[in-house]
């Protein structure tokens, strides 16, 4: 009897303590959409965003900033962080970095669809023009990180804040001194529904 008593009060701890263990998972309120084969949903509003074609976020920025040519290697803003050590955005292309990387992958309003199995996305609503400014300013306020590692091959993982609050960190990588990605680190995550 005694051995069973001792047996069940070990049982309850240690269910107990797995319980309260920390967990490395993400936390359930980081999951703010839902990704469905042609579109996503914002939950907080019910919102639909249907994907986009590559061609269509080409074209909403090539608009946007007024481009010639939707080159790849068109470079839409150049950010200076050293003395001859200029980081470039470019255009990009909807599948490996710059502009058109970040609209296609990160942004709601011009999401081409195939999520990664960690997808992320910023809130809605804003303009093409307010990523280039936050890209502007996570560079900005790590300008000796990015010109000590951001012009190597390896690159470089800075990161900032959008909407005024510390709790929507962004997470921007620099590689051979160009703007590789940019995207929510660790909020604003899809969970796939198909």
């Amino acid at each position: 009897m005694k051995l069973k008593l001792v047996r069940n009060l070990f049982l309850s701890l240690l269910t107990v303590a797995l319980f309260l263990a920390p967990t490395f998972n993400v936390n359930a309120a980081t999951y703010s959409w839902n990704i469905y084969s042609n579109y996503i949903e914002y939950q907080p509003t019910g919102q639909d965003f249907y994907n986009k074609s590559c061609g269509q976020v080409n074209n909403a920025t090539q608009g946007y900033f007024r481009l010639p040519t939707t080159y790849s290697d068109q470079t839409i803003a150049s950010y200076t962080v050293a003395t001859n050590k200029t980081v470039k955005l470019d255009f990009g292309s909807c599948s490996s970095y710059g502009m058109t990387h970040i609209l296609s992958r990160h942004v709601p309003e011009q999401f081409i669809g195939n999520p990664t199995t960690t997808q992320s996305f910023f809130n809605p609503g804003y303009s093409i023009g307010f990523y280039e400014n936050v890209i502007a300013n996570i560079i900005n306020s790590n300008k000796t990180q990015i010109a000590n590692y951001g012009f190597s091959s390896s690159g470089t993982v800075v990161y900032g804040y959008v909407y005024g609050n510390t709790a929507y960190k962004v997470k921007l990588v620099v590689k051979g001194g160009k703007v590789i990605t940019m995207y929510p680190d660790g909020w604003g995550l899809g969970v796939k529904k198909y």
